[in-house]
C-alpha cells in the first residue's frame, strides 16, 4: 500500500494587490514553502479553526451536568411542545 497522496485536481485562484502578494511571498519564504503550499496550509488551518469555533459547544461544569441530566431524564412534554409536534405532522 502506498502513502502517495492523490493528485490535486481542483484549482483556486486569487487576485491581490502587489503589496499583498509580496507580503505573502515573504512569509512563505521564511517558512521555506512555495507560495501555493503556504497559502494552502494557511487556508486549511484557518478553515479548521473557523469550523471548530462554530461547531463546538463549550459548557461550564454546571451547564454540562444540567445538559446531561436533561438528556438522561428529560422533562415530560408540556402543552406547547405537544402542540408543536402535532402541527409538524401536517
Amino acid at each position: 500500500m502506498s502513502n502517495i497522496p492523490p493528485p490535486r485536481s481542483k484549482r483556486i485562484e486569487l487576485r491581490v494587490e502587489p503589496e499583498v502578494k509580496a507580503l505573502i511571498e515573504r512569509a512563505a519564504h521564511l517558512r521555506h514553502a512555495t507560495l501555493s503550499a503556504y497559502l494552502l496550509e494557511s487556508a486549511v488551518t484557518k478553515a479548521h479553526s473557523d469550523l471548530k469555533e462554530t461547531e463546538t459547544l463549550t459548557l461550564s461544569g454546571v451547564d454540562r451536568d444540567r445538559f446531561f441530566s436533561l438528556l438522561t431524564a428529560p422533562p415530560k412534554p408540556n402543552r406547547a411542545l405537544r402542540s408543536l409536534f402535532e402541527d409538524s405532522r401536517m
